[in-house]
């Protein structure tokens, strides 16, 4: 296999063009000339699974790596956490009678958790609740990191120590214009309601619970005690309770999540959900410096771990790879396509873990003007590591992939 690298920073044009004049236009040698017109001032990596490096434009370059940064994220995670890793959510009394959830972050604490904890607590011997209180204090009440702003889509949720269904709630109409839950597993809310009464009739659709993290943990409240209800269990007082646990609280039942770390990392890189990435994030800050999980501590933990996997540097150089949060949103981050390369050689053990696109295991990163791809194209001698980062107008990743696949 035939291999022509070359950086686009080092030739017009011009030049270019009369160097492919004299050596012949080899299929290797257009089809790089092709990516190179698409990948603009753009970084294209593409090496062989013996580490050959068939493709390199503007490889030193750093450019903004969007959701890319979900894969060394889920390294990192996997390294510090372990793949059997699970999320708690921890459950107390008193000796009034009330119930206390606290959260520790769970990304899946969804309807189906609710109603498989509500079953244990029953099987338990509870039978009723005084007050049911809400703590989400195991993270600091506002995170500095990126939100998408004025909007309601499910991926602009924000993290809470404490937030069932990703902090979203789903609604939707049936034929008579009557609101139903949008999922049959997760009862109506009072929330939900006072939600939908705003909303005009129509198409189902998942919002987010906004920019008041008191509606979230409403949320929380109103959903565990329908589900507690479900089962037998009364709940006296339903006006809302928050606090912080303390010494005059007694641990009731401590739920690990059914997702292992494998499994939630899984859903992150298939279905690049920000919340979920985020909510990593911030564990893994929790997991070095204790509770209540920062940012600040968060941001430490992570560079620190970029430094052991992939060098020195990794974390804090722009030039190579800046990496302030998990999900990819800000767009002060950066990565060469050098680094993200060598991300994804590290990462090679867990590739089975992102997306099979047309047969290419691969990550988007997109916000306006990002268009980036990264992953591993299957050959007949193994996996071929790609990276595609443009920061440009033009979205031209999945022609840029076509023309990488024809050089195998």
């Amino acid at each position: 296999m035939s291999a022509l690298n070359y950086s686009v920073t080092t030739l017009s044009g011009l030049a270019l063009v009369l160097l492919l004049g004299i050596s012949g236009l080899s299929a290797p040698v257009a089809a790089q000339d092709r990516i190179a017109a698409l990948a603009g001032d753009g970084s294209v990596m593409l090496q062989s699974p013996d580490g050959e490096l068939l493709v390199s434009l503007n490889p030193d370059t750093g450019l903004i790596p969007a959701s890319l940064l979900k894969i060394p994220l889920a390294q990192v995670a996997l390294t510090t956490l372990g793949e059997d890793f699970r999320f708690e959510t921890l459950f107390y009394t008193n000796d009034s009678g009330d119930l206390l959830i606290r959260g520790l972050g769970d990304p899946f604490l969804v309807s189906e958790e609710l109603d498989r904890i509500a079953a244990h607590l029953a099987q338990d011997g509870l039978k009723r609740v005084r007050r049911l209180v809400v703590d989400d204090s195991a993270f600091e009440a506002n995170p500095d990191l990126p939100l998408e702003l004025y909007t309601d889509q499910p991926y602009g949720a924000r993290n809470s120590a404490l937030a069932v269904n990703f902090n979203t709630v789903n609604l939707a109409w049936d034929q008579a214009g009557r609101l139903i839950s949008g999922e049959s597993q997760t009862p109506l809310t009072p929330l939900a309601r006072e939600l939908a009464a705003s909303l005009t009739p129509g198409a189902a659709q998942r919002i987010n619970l906004g920019d008041d993290p008191g509606a979230g943990l409403r949320q929380v409240q109103q959903l565990f005690r329908l589900f507690l209800e479900g089962v037998g269990i009364q709940v006296k007082d339903a006006e809302f309770y928050q606090q912080a646990v303390t010494d005059d609280w007694t641990l009731l039942h401590r739920h690990p999540s059914s997702h292992s770390l494998r499994e939630t990392l899984e859903g992150l890189l298939r279905y690049s959900n920000n919340f979920i990435a985020n909510q990593i994030f911030l564990t893994l800050g929790a997991q070095q410096a204790g509770y209540p999980a920062t940012s600040s501590a968060a941001r430490e933990a992570l560079q620190q771990q970029l430094a052991a996997l992939y060098g020195v540097n990794y974390g804090t150089d722009p030039q190579i790879l800046l990496m302030e949060e998990g999900s990819g949103l800000s767009r002060e981050q950066r990565s060469s396509g050098t680094a993200m390369l060598h991300i994804l050689e590290v990462f090679q053990p867990f590739a089975d873990l992102l997306a099979v696109e047309d047969g290419v295991l691969r990550k988007s990163g997109t916000l306006t003007g990002v268009y980036n791809f990264a992953g591993y194209i299957p050959g007949p001698d193994g996996l071929y590591p790609f990276v595609i980062l443009t920061n440009q107008g033009a979205n031209n990743r999945s022609a840029i992939l076509r023309l990488l696949r024809q050089r195998l």
